[in-house]
Formats: structure tokens, sequence, C-alpha cells
């Protein structure tokens, strides 16, 4: 629900503008307000599930998130859905850290790593059914019920987990820190902020909106460092950073979201502006089609990873995953606008088009997820769990949030330098263009198609970048069963074995 609600939205936008008399270029902080909100929630809840009962933390988190969604579907003005997007943002910030954390300290090692495995495929399928599920409501239903959808489900995960879960109750309690939560709040929302409304709104990069907000956001990311070195209880412990299995993970699992989560973006332009250019029909049913053959492989290999896990170390899996996605990324630099969607052998085995790349793609990213997630978690004391899964899940999401601004405006910029010259006057979408606009438009596919080439070839760097960092991640899943941790622990003196 927390992953899905986000891609729903976006297809109602349309209608959601048009019923509260908003503008296009206003639709982007619909988006930033609960990208940012979500974004700064999760080290919150993370650090807060190692202080209180975990359970009682989660169950807070779904309250505000169906809170949220009950106020953001009542909302009678736009400015009133952007403020509850931000609430409703807020309270989604907790499902995954906290949850995770949940998982590491209830379930031995073997079975948290299956579970793991499944929960981390999940980001995937809201990429692709968040759009659809978003299209089938508006088109039979009204806008609002793409928030009130969550209202039954969430109340449906209230009750089971208060019948099914049991308090998870950490050793100590510890100290909160607030001048923390302020700063990390200042600074995520302002570099998320101009990232979001460059990449959704096309303010340019030498706005000087966007020049002093990125400027502000430096100042606060060295308060904000300086501050978590001092405090004796940080926010975010970034002395985690300094074991090589934590920092490695943070920055791979930031370049994996960077690459991942825009990816559906781009292919979803490239098969609309490129490969069915002129097209009128059909055009969403290949697209849903081209993303289930990155996404099903995804959640496949997620899966798959949660179950070799007990017995394979972590640097086999993760650099084998990394290493046969860029070989995916590697073979969407060649697409052309003649590259078919999809090309089969005896009518079902894929052998060529878009979704071949796809599907190796997909399974070695989906291969890495549980990997980051256990890795941190068992490197670190159980008291500080939350706060490790934070640390990933934060950089995973931040990686996400940037790679869609800071990789479009590259594709924009290339596009507009191989592109064709606009005629003199300009070309509207609307109306009947001239001869030279229609020159213009039939030799637009051509050079888009080389820019998201370009674009890809961009990518596939990064994810060599990532495949690097990667070999830094050693270690593998301890045997064994964590002690019961819903109870608090007798007072017992540890012995000189266990020192």
């Amino acid at each position: 629900m927390g992953a899905l609600d986000n891609f729903v939205v976006l297809t109602a936008l349309p209608k959601i503008l048009h019923e509260l008399s908003a503008s296009l270029a206003e639709q982007s902080f619909v988006v930033s307000a609960y990208l940012i909100t979500s974004t700064v929630a999760v080290p919150i809840f993370a650090r807060l599930s190692d202080m209180y009962d975990r359970k009682t933390v989660f169950l807070s988190g779904l309250f505000i998130f169906i809170a949220g969604s009950v106020l953001a579907g009542l909302s009678q003005s736009f400015p009133e859905l952007v403020a509850f997007r931000a609430v409703q943002g807020f309270g989604s910030g907790d499902f995954f850290p906290v949850g995770l954390a949940i998982v590491a300290v209830v379930f031995p090692p073997e079975t948290r790593a299956r579970v793991t495995g499944f929960l981390s495929g999940v980001f995937g399928i809201a990429t692709v059914a968040g759009p659809f599920l978003g299209a089938f409501i508006v088109d039979n239903t009204s806008w609002r019920w793409v928030f009130y959808v969550n209202i039954p489900v969430g109340l449906a995960g209230l009750a089971f987990l208060m019948a099914a879960l049991g308090p998870v109750r950490p050793e100590r309690p510890g100290r909160y820190d607030v001048g923390g939560s302020l700063l990390l709040a200042g600074w995520v929302g302002t570099l998320m902020f101009p990232l979001v409304e460059v990449g959704l709104a096309g303010w340019a990069w030498t706005d000087l909106r966007v020049v002093v907000l990125l400027a502000a956001a430096l100042l606060l990311i060295a308060s904000f460092v300086a501050w978590e070195l001092r405090f004796p209880e940080p926010l975010v412990p970034l002395r985690l950073l300094k074991r090589r299995i934590v920092g490695a993970s943070a920055g791979t699992t930031f370049l994996v979201g960077l690459i991942l989560f825009p990816l559906a973006t781009f292919l979803t332009f490239f098969i609309t502006d490129v490969t069915l250019a002129g097209h009128t029909s059909g055009v969403s049913d290949t697209v849903r089609d081209v993303l289930y053959a990155l996404v099903l492989p995804l959640v496949v290999g997620a899966a798959v990873a949660g179950n070799l896990l007990t017995r394979v170390a972590y640097r086999p899996i993760v650099v084998g995953g990394i290493g046969l996605a860029s070989v995916g990324m590697f073979f969407l630099t060649f697409l052309t606008v003649h590259t078919p969607v999809w090309k089969f052998a005896y009518g079902f085995l894929p052998v060529g088009g878009i979704i071949l790349p796809l599907i190796p793609l997909g399974f070695g990213i989906g291969v890495t997820f549980p990997v980051f997630l256990l890795a941190v978690q068992n490197q670190v004391p159980e008291a500080e769990v939350g706060a490790a899964t934070g640390i990933v899940q934060f950089f995973q999401s931040l990686g996400g949030a940037m790679g869609l601004a800071l990789l479009s405006s590259f594709q924009q910029a290339r596009f507009t330098a191989l592109g064709p010259p606009v005629p003199a006057g300009g070309c509207a979408l609307a109306g009947t263009p001239t001869n030279a606009c229609l020159a213009y438009f039939g030799a637009i596919p051509a050079p888009l198609a080389q820019s998201y080439d370009q674009l890809f070839q961009l990518t596939f760097v990064l994810t060599l970048v990532a495949l690097l960092l990667s070999t830094f991640i050693t270690g593998r899943l301890p045997v064994g069963k964590r002690p019961e941790t819903t109870a608090n622990p007798p007072a017992v003196p540890p012995s000189s074995t266990e020192l």
C-alpha cells in the first residue's frame, strides 16, 4: 500500500487538477509533498523503532497514513490536497524500515532471509500496478477513491497486526534526537524540492530558485552531519557508515535506487514517443506488458535471493545480481526506432526486442534487494537494527528521488543537442500542423531514441560503479535463532566468554 500510492495518484492527477482548479504546473507539488515527507520519515520512524515498541511505532505510521488518505480524499482545494499528501507520505515512510526491523528481530536468520526477499519485491510490483490501478479507479469512479481505497486495506492491516503481533520492545529506550530530525527535514526538503521541480515542472538548473535551494541544502547537510557526529544518540548513526559493509550497502543501494526507480518512466516514454510514435490505440497495454518483463523477474529475483542467502555468502549473490543487471543495461544502449517491442521464438521464448534485456536487468536488481538489508542488519547490535534498516531504505529512497530529476535533465539536454531545430513560430500539438511542423514531428523519433541510448549508456556506467561498490560487501547470514525480543531481558551480567 505504501509503495503503490504514489504511482496510483500520478494517473489521477489530470482529473484532480481539473476538479480543484489547479494548473498543470502545480501537479509537481502533489508528488514532491509525498516524496519529501516519506523520505524524511524513514530515518525518524527507524530510530523510534529502536527506542519504543516496534509494533506500536509501525501501527502509528499506519494510522497516520490512513488519516492522511481520508483527509486527501476529502480535500476541497488544491493547497489542502498538498498538505494532506504530505501527511500521507510521512505515514508511508514508516512501513518499510520498521516492518523490516520487526522481521529482523522476530524471525531467526533463515526465515528472515526468505521473508525479507519476499517483501523486497513490492516496489517493483507497485511500479507497474500503480498506474493501472489508478487508471481503473479514475475510469470507473471518482478520483477521491484513489485515496479512499487505502482505508479498508489500512484498517484490515491495523486489525491483523494488533491480533497477530505481540510487543517487540527494545532493550534500551534511549534519547530522541530532535535537532537531527529538524536538520534532516530541512536538507531533504531543500534538496528534493528543486530536483522534483526540475524533473516534473521544467525548472532550469540556472533558475535562481534552484540555485538558492541547492546551496541551502548543502549548508544544511553540513550542519546535519556535524550535529549527528556530536549527538550521543543520533537520529542517523553516521558512525555505522564506517563499517565497510554498511557503507558499501548504502552507496550501492543509492545507485540502484537512482537507476531502477526512474527506469519504468523512461521505458514508458521510449515506447510511447519512439517505438509507437503516431499510434493512438494499444499504447498503454504495450507499456504494461513491457514493464511486466522488468518487474516480474525483479520479484522472482528477490524471492530467489531470500532462499539463496541461507546457503551462499552475500558477495557472490549481490555481485552476480548487479553483474547480470549490467548486461541487461548494456543491451538497452542499442535501442533504435526499429527495435520491436518483443520478438519470440516458438511463440513464447523471448529472443529479442525491448523486453529481452529487461529480463536479466529486473532479475539481477531484484536479487540484490534482500542482500543489502540483511547484510546491514547483521552488522549491528539488535538495539540499532531499526536505524541500520533505515539507512538502507533512506539512501534507496533518496537515490530514486534524485535519479528521475538528474537523468531526465540529462536526456532532455541530449535531445536538445541532437534533435531537429524547432520551426519558426513553434509547433503546437493542437490544430492543423504546417508542412514544416509535420517534417519536424517526423524527424523527432530518431534523435529521441539516440538521446535515450545515451541516457542508458550513463546508467550502464553507474551500474558498473554499483558493481564495484558491491564487491566490498562481505560475510554471510548467521545460522541460529535470534534471542527472544518480545520481553525485557533479565539483568544478568555477561560471562567472560560473551565478553
